[in-house]
């Protein structure tokens, strides 16, 4: 958490002991009144609820004290005027102090309820990456498969079937061989035993024809019988694989079933998923009526509650130092002191206010900018509008608290005789102004910061380069460039970005901004081309996940090191220094003052810029080839396309180092 800078506020006793010092000197005319007004003032403070009955209940003791001080005002026009404005300074300054204090209890029941916004942002985005990924649930990758599987099912059944048909004929053709041999060969037998007993009944010489034709004819069986028995050799061997054919043919069918029941389960997954999406796709709807309403809420309390007692207490702060400038006009030194004193403590107590409002509309950016990333709320029109003029009212404020808090610090520097109050007064609020510029405010409403960076007109984006910080987009402190050169982010806009916070007018600062600015500038187009193939959040992942791509541009983590007045350094964990200047729009950085303060960058410029130069030439030829090959569909993820880009690039490099290129 960024730490809050020390901001004091001079106790309202020491107002009151001073209002009481300055009725004092007050003359007999209008001492009796004067008295009597502060009376009242004490009473007032002494009436103040310390602890509130009801939450909701509000404190009107600034309207109370408002209305005393304008009875002050009107005795300084006929009476004792510096007594007058002494006591209406100390009364419009506990007014502006009142004022606060209830605006700040107030802005912690928004904060409540900021929380409660973002968690609710929160849970919308989670619940939108599971609406898109069930609606994305692509199911033809795993029908391609269970369609070629039953494909391959139905083409193998359709084989074995082709070969149970041709062993089943085989088989058929043995048994039927078979059965007429065996027949045959009982017939030839029967003839053969007839042929045999006609010719032993016929005698030896006789029957030997007989005989002789009786064994031919049980040769001629004998042989039929073996062929017969061949035939049921061949059978018996078919058989198993018959059997074998059969089993293959019952397993492609159970492929076929599964397959089909795959398929059918595809279907259901892909209906259930359809119906879940409808399902979280109402939730949303409902959770971003929640939202809005809660948002409309905020900013009620916010415009209609919160802002204008921090901005009557501003009025109020001012209206304290009106009336005390009137002690130093024609008093005595230790009248013009108390009046000094008087304008310190208003100032300090303005800019106070000041920082806590630009707080306040920090956070206020922070949860709309939560809500506009999470894509909960279709139309963001008027979401980011409302963003615009927050960051705006934000940047105001902390110009406001700065400028008030040097104005205090110049008050009590006008002071002669200081005391050890007055110097430990003046120690805090050069804390509190080191504090307020350095510190970062920005956070998720940065990102607002680089949209409407990038979405100006042409231009405006040509004046940005321009040498002078006054005409382009800076950062809101010093703090916030330190994050963006340290962490980028990893998209077509932080080119346009970094481009606009750099400041040259020299020759050599203009080269090394070219240095700092070329590999954004190159990788836009390529960066552009894969956010509408994959989609940003693929590319920005691919890129952080990409070697050389990951860190910023000076690829190291810069933090504040320090800040004087419109001049700050930024320093790297490796000792590099960067100079950051402000103008008129912003903090920037100052290529020319970060050059002077460290020679041996400008050495290095001038070595290495001319070989950059025919780099980049060739860098931006492979890149161009490369956004045409994404476009075209040659890349199936953004992954691929930066680890082709970084081949594509080691070869343009080498070919370079050759002297293949034109300088």
């Amino acid at each position: 958490m960024q730490p809050r800078p020390s901001l004091i506020m001079l106790p309202l006793s020491l107002l009151l002991l001073a209002g009481l010092t300055g009725c004092g000197e007050s003359s007999d005319t209008g001492n009796d009144t004067i008295a009597k007004i502060n009376a009242d003032y004490a009473a007032v403070l002494r009436e103040r609820p310390v602890i509130r009955e009801e939450r909701g209940s509000t404190d009107d003791s600034a309207e109370e004290l408002r209305r005393i001080a304008t009875r002050a005002d009107t005795i300084g026009r006929t009476s004792d005027a510096r007594s007058a404005a002494n006591l209406a300074a100390n009364i419009r300054s506990a007014a502006g102090s009142f004022e606060f204090d209830e605006a700040v209890r107030m802005e912690s029941s928004a904060q409540a309820l900021r929380m409660i916004i973002r968690s609710l942002a929160g849970d919308a985005e989670l619940l939108q990456s599971a609406a898109m990924a069930a609606e994305s649930m692509d199911n033809s990758a795993a029908n391609l498969v269970i369609e070629s599987s039953l494909a391959d099912a139905r083409s193998r059944i359709a084989a074995t079937e082709d070969q149970l048909d041709t062993l089943n004929e085989q088989i058929s053709q043995s048994e039927g061989q078979r059965d007429s041999r065996i027949s045959r060969a009982a017939a030839l037998e029967s003839t053969a035993g007839e042929r045999g007993r006609s010719g032993v009944d016929a005698g030896p010489l006789d029957g030997l024809d007989h005989i002789n034709e009786s064994i031919d004819l049980r040769q001629q069986a004998r042989g039929h019988r073996i062929a017969a028995a061949r035939d049921r050799i061949a059978v018996e061997t078919l058989e198993p694989t018959v059997r074998v054919t059969e089993s293959r043919r019952d397993g492609q069918n159970n492929i076929l079933d599964s397959a089909r029941s795959a398929r059918k389960n595809a279907e259901r997954r892909q209906d259930a998923a359809m119906t879940y999406a409808s399902e979280v796709r109402s939730g949303l709807e409902a959770l971003a009526q929640t939202i809005s309403t809660s948002l409309a809420e905020l900013n009620v309390m916010e415009d209609e509650q919160i802002l204008p007692r921090f901005e009557a207490s501003i009025r109020d702060f001012d209206s304290s130092v009106n009336s005390a400038r009137q002690l130093k006009n024609g008093g005595s030194k230790s009248e013009a002191a108390s009046g000094s004193r008087a304008i310190a403590n208003a100032e300090f107590g303005k800019g106070r206010v000041a920082w806590e409002a630009a707080t306040m509309q920090n956070r206020r950016a922070d949860v709309m900018a939560r809500v506009a990333a999470s894509g909960v709320i279709q139309d963001n029109a008027a979401l980011k509008t409302k963003l615009e003029s927050t960051i705006a009212s934000r940047d105001a404020f902390l110009l406001e608290a700065a400028a008030s808090m040097q104005k205090g610090l110049d008050a009590l520097n006008g002071v002669q005789a200081k005391d050890a109050t007055d110097a430990k007064i003046v120690q805090q609020i050069q804390r509190a102004i080191e504090g307020v510029k350095g510190g970062d405010l920005v956070s998720m409403s940065d990102a607002a910061r680089i949209e409407r960076s990038s979405n100006r007109s042409a231009a405006t984006r040509s004046s940005s380069r321009s040498s002078t910080a006054d005409t382009g987009s800076g950062f809101g402190t010093p703090g916030a460039i330190a994050k963006f050169l340290s962490n980028p982010p990893a998209n077509a806009d932080a080119a346009n970005r970094l481009n606009a916070a750099l400041v040259a007018k020299s020759e050599t600062a203009q080269q090394l901004k070219k240095m700092f600015t070329a590999q954004g500038n190159l990788l836009n187009g390529l960066i552009a081309a894969m956010d509408t193939r994959f989609g940003e959040a693929a590319t920005a992942t691919a890129m952080k996940s990409s070697e050389g791509m990951a860190n910023g541009p000076l690829s190291s983590t810069f933090t504040v090191d320090s800040v004087d007045g419109d001049t700050g350094t930024l320093k790297s964990e490796d000792g590099q220094k960067i100079i950051v200047s402000k103008g008129t729009n912003g903090w920037f950085v100052d290529l020319d003052a970060t050059l002077k303060a460290d020679p041996q960058i400008e050495m290095m410029v001038a070595m290495a810029g001319p070989m950059m130069d025919r780099m980049m030439a060739g860098m931006s030829e492979t890149i161009g080839a490369m956004v045409k090959k994404v476009y075209a569909g040659d890349f199936d993820s953004a992954d691929a396309v930066m680890a082709a880009l970084q081949e594509s690039l080691a070869q343009s490099m080498m070919g370079g180092a050759g002297g293949g290129r034109r300088p």
